[in-house]
């Protein structure tokens, strides 16, 4: 039976993105935000009528333009059953570990959390300062900023954490479906690191998310950066690492990253 959390990554982006689902694979796509590898991406759930599958979701996005991608999911196969089928259709492969981390503990005391103004934002696109930080967040693009506001259409939250002059300078996003919450985004400006900025949006979004009147029960993320780990570990986060993949047909984009984009 699936946890709190595996529902979560099954089925929370159904809420905002355009899918297909069957009994072998389920592919999103956002015809808005074509850029995005987190808002395009299918999933192979069974190596059975792999083929047929594959075709299907090469078809759903051609007529976007759209390069084929499948990442791994709770649901979805293995990249020890899929490796051979994925490479032998012209499909390169990205293969790392993440850390998949729980809140289960308090904050340490080591955890430094700069003493600043942060604000939460739900129910309204990012505007002015805040949008240009998403679009910071990804190298001056819009694909990040398009799928948050995809994101808080249907519930999500970001929370900004801002400098002397009120000015965002780290963000910290996340969502919840059922009873568990994840926090899915979080980016510093590179001139506010390693000041507590991120801690600061990081705890106000953990004090959303930890109000016993939302009935959220699993809190948790993904981690890749031992940098990022470390600062999740000082929030009070404990994890373990988990294999993941990404397939692209054709090569990797060069900003295949654990976590999408």
């Amino acid at each position: 039976m699936a946890t709190p959390s595996e529902k979560h990554e099954i089925h929370c982006e159904k809420r905002y993105l355009e899918y297909i689902e069957t009994p072998f694979y389920r592919a999103f796509r956002d015809k808005t935000n074509p850029e995005s590898n987190a808002s395009n991406y299918a999933v192979l759930k069974r190596m059975e009528e792999a083929k047929q599958s594959l075709e299907e979701v090469e078809r759903y996005y051609a007529e976007l333009g759209i390069t084929p991608k499948f990442f791994s999911r709770p649901d979805s196969v293995t990249l020890e059953e899929s490796r051979a089928f994925f490479e032998a259709h012209g499909y390169e492969i990205c293969a790392f570990e993440e850390q998949r981390m729980m809140l289960l503990t308090q904050a340490s005391s080591a955890l430094q959390v700069q003493n600043c103004p942060v604000r939460l934002v739900s129910g309204r696109p990012l505007k002015g300062a805040e949008a240009q930080l998403a679009r910071e967040s990804c190298g001056e693009q819009e694909f990040v900023l398009r799928r948050l506001n995809r994101a808080l259409s249907a519930g999500a939250r970001v929370s900004f954490a801002c400098n002397h002059a009120e000015i965002p300078v780290s963000y910290c996003a996340g969502g919840g479906y059922g009873s568990a919450f994840y926090l899915s985004d979080v980016y510093t400006d590179a001139k506010f690191r390693r000041q507590g900025y991120g801690a600061a949006a990081i705890r106000a979004m953990l004090d959303y998310a930890c109000n016993p009147e939302l009935g959220y029960t699993d809190v948790f993320l993904h981690a890749v950066s031992p940098e990022a780990i470390s600062l999740y570990e000082k929030l009070g986060f404990r994890g373990s690492a988990v294999p993941a993949y990404r397939a692209f047909k054709g090569r990797l984009p060069a900003r295949c990253t654990g976590t999408g984009a």
